[in-house]
């Protein structure tokens, strides 16, 4: 007879977790979980500016005077678009310039069958794309999310 103890088959080749291990886990799992939810969540929908009026059709604003118009296309779902509302359009040397050079209007595209002929009309690729237009045609584009000094400098060689 054999003198060595029998183990049964099964816990002899189950590894056995340890708590430690379980905690560590759970702990990237959950960390993984927020940086998914910041990534998606964004920081959440930034306001419009409020010397901005926002539509879906450019052609519903009445514009006055000789001044270029300055459109915005944003979307809510379009991360960049947000940080495009909280930093350039949100200082305070591009709102002046706005409000002394241009008409300024937010084309809102979150609704693309709502904004699609407006979005169609501006050539619009990319959100947020800001278009200077002249005599009702798009004459100089910028797309994608600038910070306040770039986007202040582009403005400035528009107007």
């Amino acid at each position: 007879m054999d003198s060595t103890p029998s183990q049964p088959a099964e816990a002899a080749t189950k590894p056995q977790k340890s708590l430690g291990g379980l905690i560590t886990t759970a702990a990237i799992v959950v960390v993984a979980g927020l940086l998914m939810a910041r990534m998606l969540i964004g920081g959440g929908t930034a306001p419009a500016p409020e010397f901005m009026p926002v539509t879906t059709d450019l052609a519903s604003i009445s514009f006055e005077g000789d001044k270029p118009i300055v459109a915005v296309v944003t979307a809510d779902w379009c991360r960049p678009c947000q940080q495009l509302k909280r930093n350039a359009l949100s200082d305070q040397r591009v709102r002046d310039l706005l409000a002394s050079k241009a008409q300024p209007v937010m084309i809102d595209g979150t609704s693309y069958e709502a904004s699609r002929p407006t979005l169609e009309q501006l050539r619009v690729r990319v959100f947020p794309s800001t278009i200077v237009v002249r005599d009702g045609q798009p004459i100089a584009m910028l797309e994608g999310a600038a910070d306040a000094d770039k986007y202040l400098a582009w403005l400035e060689a528009q107007l």
